[in-house]
């Protein structure tokens, strides 16, 4: 096929042009690329080479006189000119290489039909995903539920984005924010984000962006902001240098300096977690500004409205400052029952349904005052727990204070010669994730936690919860419960508590008058603030609670909870008797339509792709045969194993979900926008309802694209393009010779498509022959 004088083209690497081949050696050829000087030896079965194709009526100049030259045809390795003389290819050289599709269709420099067909494939998936249903939002590794995709909907469908997700604690506000935080970076609407979350939740944050949401941001704490300072120049903006970060909010509210960059750094996105903590006056005062300056915003707090309306009002004038002019004329309207919370969502429990219930189980024990071998409860811990290490079961127990739970590990583990995993604050952020990573991976049956992990952690893998002391303040123990009480959980709620006589004050007793164990507490924090002061008065006299008058203040507080919840308008609540409309969006076949557009582009690459066991799941890795070096954001060399379907990946986590936002998927994206490869193919194919040989079109505008079908008698055929699309996956290369193009056939197809101009930028153009099915 190849030999010295050949012409050839390499269509992963079109900025070298048109190279000649100079030398033959076995499997190898020497081949200079006179566009860049660049003299390369490549491998003769290069799946990238190309041989040039002299078409009809084809311009260029003999070598070495340089006399222009047409060419009328081509038969071999001789070329006939228009003046009836004949050479051999080697003495010819072809005018600069065609730019648009259409161009180099003309000159016959056409890709395989299956490397057009893949190009197709693209612009339907790119469009599916970015349309106005719901595609956007739907790359992360995350089990669809209507609220959240309803609530990321409602607030991405304005501009700006400025929302406060005030859903109840367990309902799945960080994923909310992660779907809008992934739809706006989607759709160009946002280019650097900064997310503000208490120290004990950065490293989460980090790990719920990447591994659900495949989004990259870096952890800007000490260490690398030392790093900047060293690798940079010392005066190095780091919210510059790094334009999508998670930062502790203790961090940056005891740096006046640190929070003037952040504000030099202009995010158009702020994303607050706990924004409750706003009601402090540090940390307010450097992270407000960053909150009114961004363009877009994000306050998440559990705390609902009825339980703090002054402190909801700060964080709604934050975000819309125009709203209510004053705290006073929003009591008014809360009064009125006409507060109008447009930019707010608030789902609740009961909104929702479904959910698993709660199972208190009481375990009475003898009196004790101290932990370690003399604590009934250290010993009855240590006898459940072969039990539950052999059914692989796993227990969240929260001990109040590091040093009774260092004293608690270490009696357990020299009881059962079992590693406990812990969660504290004397641990880094590193080693807390690491704790729980081993902790949810390993046969460590107990995570041993403090209160560090009662606020925003998400461990409803869990299969009990043990309070192995309980807090006086009845919100941390609604937090604590939080922690496996969330959408999504499949099984009952088991919680384990202690019940000692003599205790002082009996808060097991308390809080099952309460109902606190076996009902969410959500919006009872004015009443649950009178109990704690009542267990702290009492522990402090030795007085007796009145269980009677507490169990009543937190019905009555419940009652009201549930009447100033209708006096307030949700513009567009979430109803779940809409969630078959809400899930109607979510686009059909997303999840296929990615798979085949990306196998097939991983094939067409060269990359290596084995299929595996399991829904959709397959090995993909840059092998030794891969004609492209590296795909955008893609290094060279990089492996993956993941699933195209979203159930299996969520099943096994040790899957990377190929999806919107996954670095290879994205990679693939872009190399086929900003590549040649599949512009251009003729055809064989056979279309339902289409005879004879045309042209096809294809124009992208935006995230949209269209197919423009033209018949050879010059006439428009719109009721061609959706069969021809169709027959694709069964199209064959056709021949040029056997396609009869003539020497005017470059001219004609120009004409054809100037006579149907269509909206958008030309991306691929094909010529066609449809004809019956082959027998």
């Amino acid at each position: 096929m190849w030999r010295k004088g050949s012409k050839l083209i390499h269509p992963f690497n079109p900025e070298l042009g048109v190279g000649v081949v100079e030398e033959v050696e076995g499997r190898f050829l020497t081949v200079h690329f006179p566009a860049t000087g660049q003299k390369l030896r490549l491998t003769a079965e290069a799946s990238g080479l190309t041989p040039l194709v002299a078409a009809p009526g084809a311009r260029g100049h003999l070598i070495p006189s340089g006399e222009p030259v047409v060419i009328a045809g081509q038969i071999g390795h001789r070329l006939r000119l228009a003046d009836g003389r004949e050479i051999d290819d080697a003495d010819f050289w072809p005018e600069a290489a065609p730019d648009t599709p259409l161009e180099r269709l003309a000159s016959l420099q056409t890709d395989r039909a299956r490397a057009f067909r893949n190009r197709v494939d693209g612009l339907r998936f790119q469009a599916l995903r970015e349309a106005g249903g719901l595609g956007s939002f739907l790359g992360g590794r995350i089990e669809l539920f209507p609220h959240q995709l309803h609530t990321a909907q409602s607030a991405v469908r304005g501009d700006p984005v400025r929302w406060l997700l005030a859903d109840e604690v367990g309902l799945g506000k960080t994923i909310e924010a992660c779907l809008t935080i992934s739809a706006l970076l989607r759709t160009g609407r946002s280019e650097r984000v900064l997310v503000v979350a208490p120290g004990t939740l950065t490293v989460q944050w980090l790990g719920e962006l990447y591994r659900k949401f495949h989004q990259i941001f870096a952890l800007l704490d000490a260490e690398r902001l030392d790093a900047v300072a060293q690798v940079y120049e010392a005066d190095a903006n780091p919210f510059e240098v790094h334009p999508f970060g998670v930062m502790a909010m203790e961090l940056l509210a005891s740096d006046r300096r640190l929070a003037g960059l952040a504000l030099e750094a202009e995010h158009d996105l702020i994303v607050v977690d706990e924004a409750h903590r706003l009601s402090d006056p540090d940390i307010y005062a450097t992270i407000g500004p960053l909150v009114r300056a961004a363009k877009h915003a994000l306050l998440l707090t559990a705390t609902p409205l009825h339980a703090d309306p002054q402190g909801f009002y700060e964080l709604l004038s934050l975000l819309r400052p125009d709203a209510f002019p004053d705290f006073a004329a929003f009591e008014a309207a809360l009064s009125s029952g006409e507060a109008s919370l447009a930019c707010t969502s608030s789902v609740r429990r009961e909104d929702i349904g479904g959910l698993p219930p709660r199972q208190p189980r009481r375990v009475d024990l003898r009196p004790t005052d101290h932990a370690g071998a003399d604590d009934p409860r250290s010993t009855w811990l240590a006898k459940q727990t072969p039990t539950w290490a052999a059914r692989n079961e796993k227990a969240l127990v929260f001990v109040h204070g590091r040093e009774r739970l260092e004293s608690l590990r270490s009696f357990l583990e020299r009881t059962t010669r079992t590693r406990m995993a812990v969660f504290h604050e004397g641990l880094s952020a590193a080693r807390r994730d690491l704790e729980v990573a081993n902790f949810r991976e390993s046969k460590f049956p107990l995570l041993l936690c403090s209160e560090a992990g009662s606020e925003g952690r998400n461990f409803q893998f869990c299969d009990r919860m043990v309070h192995y002391d309980l807090p006086t303040d009845p919100v941390v123990l609604e937090q604590r419960i939080g922690r496996l009480d969330r959408i999504g959980r499949r099984k009952p709620v088991e919680i384990i508590y202690f019940g000692i006589p003599g205790t002082h004050p009996d808060l097991a007793t308390l809080y099952e008058r309460l109902e606190l164990f076996s009902l969410p507490s959500a919006g009872l924090d004015q009443s649950l603030a009178g109990v704690r002061h009542a267990t702290e008065s009492a522990a402090a006299s030795g007085a007796e609670l009145d269980l009677d008058e507490l169990a009543a203040q937190i019905a009555r507080e419940r009652e009201r909870g549930a009447r100033a919840f209708t006096r307030v308008f949700y513009p567009d609540a979430y109803d779940r008797s809409r969630d078959e409309q809400i899930l109607a969006l979510v686009p059909e076949g997303l999840e296929l339509l990615c798979r085949r557009f990306a196998t097939g582009a991983a094939r067409e690459l060269g990359l290596k792709l084995v299929e595996k066991s399991g829904a959709a799941t397959c090995y993909i890795e840059f092998g030794a045969r891969a004609t492209v070096d590296s795909l955008p954001g893609v290094p060279g060399g990089s492996r993956y194993l993941g699933s195209f379907d979203r159930e299996e990946a969520i099943r096994r986590d040790e899957l990377d979900f190929f999806a919107s936002g996954h670095a290879l998927i994205e990679g693939l994206l872009l190399e086929l926008e900003d590549g040649p490869r599949g512009r251009t193919a003729l055809l064989e194919l056979s279309a339902a309802g289409v005879r004879g040989d045309g042209l096809l079109l294809l124009h992208r505008q935006g995230s949209d694209w269209s197919a423009t079908a033209i018949a050879t008698t010059g006439e428009a055929r719109p009721d061609w393009s959706e069969p021809l699309l169709e027959a694709l996956a069964h199209a064959r290369d056709a021949d040029a010779g056997a396609l009869g193009l003539d020497a005017d056939w470059p001219e004609r197809i120009q004409a054809l498509a100037a006579a149907h101009p269509a909206e958008g930028e030309l991306v691929a153009a094909a010529w066609f022959r449809s004809g019956p099915p082959a027998a």
